[in-house]
């Protein structure tokens, strides 16, 4: 699935540089308050809502090479065919965790959208959030049951993707 690999680097390029701006953000409000004792207002807000978009658009890069945590001690001599049944199922449980949480974040930022909700300092509108965070979610969904299949295949391993 080349288009889906493709979408995933876009997203994890994305969050890459929606990390560096954070990064920049800090540094600057940081200097500005030790030198002029001038940081910039409201920079825990950006920080807090640019990582949350962050972390959403890793994830789905992450599932699809994956790049998440294995505990496999208890494993490590099972069967082949076990090891990919439980990597399966652990890819459709990530599937099934991204769609809910896409399908609760959706309801929650429209809620946020419909009561205008704002941060306390610089008075974004929240819901901006959501709407990066739904569709990563709702990606992550798609990725899981695209790597469930290839677990179940023999397909799936650290590194192994698109």
């Amino acid at each position: 699935m080349p288009l889906l690999d493709r979408v995933c680097r876009y997203l994890a390029v994305a969050g890459a540089l929606v990390l560096f701006a954070l990064a920049l953000v800090t540094v600057v409000s940081v200097v500005g308050r030790y030198l002029f004792g001038r940081p910039i207002h409201g920079d825990f807000e950006l920080v807090e809502m640019g990582c949350a978009v962050a972390l959403s658009l890793f994830l789905p890069y992450c599932q699809l090479r994956a790049g998440n945590v294995i505990v496999d001690f208890v494993t490590v001599r099972a069967p082949e065919r076990l090891k990919r049944v439980l990597d399966a199922a652990g890819c459709l449980l990530i599937a099934v965790a991204g769609v809910l949480l896409a399908w609760r974040l959706g309801l929650g930022g429209y809620d946020l959208y419909r009561y205008n909700d704002q941060t306390m300092v610089l008075q974004i509108n929240t819901w901006i959030a959501y709407a990066v965070l739904v569709p990563c979610f709702a990606l992550l969904g798609i990725v899981g049951v695209v790597t469930a299949h290839r677990a179940l295949r023999g397909e799936l391993a650290p590194g192994v993707g698109g």
